[in-house]
């Protein structure tokens, strides 16, 4: 699975954070985000060369210095 930040703004007005609908996404809600979907987490460490569990929850940690590559 692949990195929109649009997916990420859609998931978080569904949950009721607060996203403009352009600009950067806030640390938080990408890391969140990745948290939520980790089989995107994967796909984005995985693009840059990272190690991410083959299988169920990344941890909060991994989740945040993905936020930093992407956003």
């Amino acid at each position: 699975m692949a990195y929109y930040p649009s997916d990420v703004r859609a998931w978080a007005q569904e949950r009721g954070e607060p996203v403009h609908d352009r600009g950067r996404l806030s640390y938080g809600v990408v890391a969140d985000y990745f948290k939520a979907h980790p089989q995107v987490a994967r796909s984005v460490a995985a693009e840059h060369g990272l190690q991410a569990p083959a299988r169920g929850t990344v941890s909060r940690e991994f989740c945040e210095e993905l936020a930093v590559l992407v956003r």
